[in-house]
């Protein structure tokens, strides 16, 4: 009988672990991302609402949340903070007054446009991490994943920048 405090060697080393390694991974992004933000006084989540609102502008909240993979409470609290600031806009569909729709301001277009600058430049310093054959092919892993796990997918690169 071994100890429960032995190694197991048989175990793969935890920093070895693809789900670690892509967590540590999407964490330090997101960190590095929300320090890019810092000037803006936006948060990550914040800058992908305002974003995919300019994409899809109207939508309901629910509707935003789906489109976040986030759940609606969180992108409530966003979008009451983002609306405070004068960033967004809710408004009612015609006459049915239950869900609330929500479009981008003038100065939230303007910042937009330059979450989405600091977006393209991101990506292309992310890109020239990877030859494009191991772009080509990440990108074919990381849509494995997503389809395994069930996960939406953007329809096209572009929805991706």
């Amino acid at each position: 009988m071994s100890s429960p405090t032995a190694p197991n060697p048989s175990s793969e080393p935890l920093a070895r672990g693809v789900g670690f390694r892509l967590s540590r991974i999407s964490r330090t992004l997101r960190s590095q991302w929300a320090e890019e933000l810092t000037d803006l006084e936006l948060s990550p989540p914040e800058a992908a609402v305002l974003r995919g609102l300019a994409e899809h502008p109207g939508s309901a909240l629910r509707e935003l949340a789906r489109i976040l993979a986030s759940d609606p409470m969180s992108a409530k609290r966003c979008v009451d903070g983002l609306e405070r600031r004068g960033l967004i806009v809710s408004g009612h569909r015609g006459n049915d007054r239950r869900p609330r729709t929500l479009t981008v301001t003038d100065d939230g277009l303007a910042l937009v446009a330059e979450l989405n600058r600091r977006m393209r430049l991101r990506e292309r310093r992310l890109a020239r991490l990877l030859s494009n054959d191991e772009r080509d092919a990440f990108e074919r892993v990381l849509s494995s994943f997503e389809h395994e796990l069930d996960i939406d997918q953007p329809r096209s690169r572009k929805e991706i920048l």
